[in-house]
Formats: C-alpha cells, sequence, structure tokens
C-alpha cells in the first residue's frame, strides 16, 4: 500500500496560543488555498480510496483533494480528545505526559499518544490488509500524522517526537516496502 497522508488545512485554532475545542472549525482563507495546493499537488495520483476524519475541517480539505471520489469517513484518525485541558495555554501543558508513551490520558482525560499509537496502528493494519497494493489519500490531524509516523518509521527518539509538526499543505508519504 502507498499510504499519503495530509493534515487538514489551516483553521482559527492552529493560530491560538489556547487548546481550543475544534470538532466544528471551518478552514480558514489560507486554509482554502492550502488544500487546492495540496490538492493540484496531487492532482496526477489515481487514488484507490480516499478515507478522512470526520471533522469538518478534514472532509472539507479532502473534497478540495477528492475531486468528486468517494470519501470514507474514519473516527479513528479524527483528532485527539482534548479532555478538560480545553482553555490551557499550550505553553503551559506538560509535553512529557502529553507525549506519555506509559499512560492512556492525561489527569485532565486528554489522550495522550499512547492511545493516540494505539487507535492509530489499528487503523493502519486494517487499511494495510484491506488495500494492499493500492494508493490510500488519508486526510487527518496533526497528532493523527504524527501517531501514523511513528508507527511507519518506529521512531522512538523523544526530541524527535515532541518537535514533530505536520503542516498544512504537507503531503507525507508512505510507500509500499516489500509485504
Amino acid at each position: 500500500m502507498n499510504l499519503y497522508v495530509v493534515r487538514h488545512g489551516e483553521v482559527p485554532s492552529n493560530l491560538s496560543e489556547v487548546v481550543e475545542e475544534r470538532y466544528d472549525e471551518r478552514l480558514t482563507d489560507k486554509g482554502i488555498e492550502q488544500s487546492k495546493k495540496v490538492g493540484n499537488e496531487l492532482s496526477g495520483t489515481k487514488f484507490d480510496v480516499i478515507i478522512s476524519s470526520p471533522s469538518p475541517r478534514a472532509v472539507e480539505t479532502t473534497e478540495y483533494i477528492a475531486q468528486n471520489q468517494d470519501i470514507i469517513l474514519d473516527s479513528r484518525i479524527t483528532e485527539r480528545n482534548m479532555g478538560k485541558l480545553i482553555g490551557e495555554k499550550w505553553k503551559d501543558i506538560d509535553q512529557n505526559i502529553w507525549n506519555s508513551t506509559e499512560y492512556e490520558k492525561t489527569p485532565e482525560g486528554a489522550e495522550t499518544l499512547l492511545s493516540g499509537l494505539n487507535r492509530t496502528k489499528d487503523f493502519l493494519n486494517e487499511i494495510k490488509e484491506k488495500y494492499k497494493g493500492k494508493n490510500v489519500l488519508v486526510v487527518t490531524h496533526n497528532f493523527v500524522s504524527k501517531c501514523i509516523w511513528i508507527n511507519e518509521t518506529n521512531v522512538t527518539n523523544k526530541e524527535e517526537i515532541n518537535s514533530f509538526i505536520h503542516a498544512n499543505d504537507e503531503v507525507k508519504y508512505y510507500f509500499e516496502k516489500d509485504e
């Protein structure tokens, strides 16, 4: 399977210094332009399947890329649960807990990296089995993209993990290895 991972286009909360509830956000004008740019970049690629997070920002991004192809929505690739951290400043969040591979949840009930890795691994295992030899586009969020990256590359360096950012107008590629 050849996997193409796209992060949704920019939304207002991407510019905030505060953790916000983000389930219903729509793309900003810049986010629309980013989505169109990625759509142009991928326009020569025939996707056998397109899977999106069900969040409006991901679906909207996917529509700019999919060019009228069917889109499968999968809640396993939605944004992380922020728990009671909503309203907190990003700079005040303990990254050691936030990016923990030891705990399922933070003390505030937010999803940790471990939980995200588990649900993303389940998603990846299913699509690898189902779509062997196919081109698969996944439109998701920075957190899920980080989890895909960790699962696909087996990176363990904490500094690399903490510094991972998937830009809103970037495509990450994971091409099929001999299976």
